[in-house]
């Protein structure tokens, strides 16, 4: 059943789109609130941009795959993903590795059929090392070829109504939107299924500049 705080938003949300106009690109400009949840390390300050000069890229892979395990939530993944896609975007080598870790994991059948999360993982990863690139002047860099919206539409079906994967699609499409577009459907079961005070809620409400001042609402629910 829909919490209060998603029902008192779902009609906001629908009618204060087109998206409000931002400064830099969603899955990379803005963080995903996550407390003291494990993640790649990171320097301190409220800054989108807090990657550590002294982090090993080398390590990227294994430590981003490490912190992506089958109880690790959805908005950890993306705040995760997020990192890693920052420090991959200024260090090919790091990118191909971090890719091809994804990949494998991805392909690899778990009780017959594909991990969902491992789809989601390698479809976030892709969108936002596409949109870290330009950001950090690595444009010319070749980005990767597959499609990440729909590798998170897939890990959708397969897993099943998700309020923090649906919030996931709506951030990757959110420069696309038009009236009836995928947007919109996303944020909505997102805003939906937002539990008063989680993470989810709080993240939304940081993320006003992208939704508009109908996120006041979930702001205020998550004092």
């Amino acid at each position: 059943m829909p919490s209060r705080l998603g029902r008192t938003l779902a009609v906001s949300v629908l009618a204060s789109l087109p998206v409000a106009a931002h400064a830099g690109p969603p899955l990379v400009c803005f963080p995903i609130v996550i407390g003291n949840a494990p993640s790649l390390a990171w320097g301190s300050g409220g800054g989108w941009d807090a990657a550590r000069p002294d982090y090993d890229r080398a390590r990227l892979a294994s430590d981003t795959v490490s912190l992506l395990g089958p109880q690790t939530s959805v908005l950890v993944r993306m705040e995760t993903l997020r990192r890693a896609a920052i420090y991959a975007a200024g260090n090919e080598d790091a990118a191909k590795g971090l890719f091809a870790a994804l990949r494998r994991r991805a392909a690899e059948p778990g009780r017959g059929k594909t991990d969902p999360l491992a789809q989601f993982d390698l479809g976030y990863a892709v969108e936002a090392y596409r949109q870290a690139r330009p950001v950090l002047n690595r444009s010319a860099v070749a980005g990767p070829p597959e499609d990440g919206y729909a590798l998170v539409r897939q890990a959708l079906a397969a897993r099943g109504p998700d309020p923090e994967m649906e919030y996931a699609a709506a951030l990757m499409t959110c420069d696309r939107s038009r009236p009836g577009g995928p947007s919109q459907a996303h944020l909505r079961a997102s805003v939906a299924g937002a539990a008063e005070g989680s993470d989810l809620a709080r993240t939304i409400a940081a993320h006003r500049a992208l939704w508009g001042d109908h996120v006041q609402g979930v702001a205020a629910a998550a004092r």
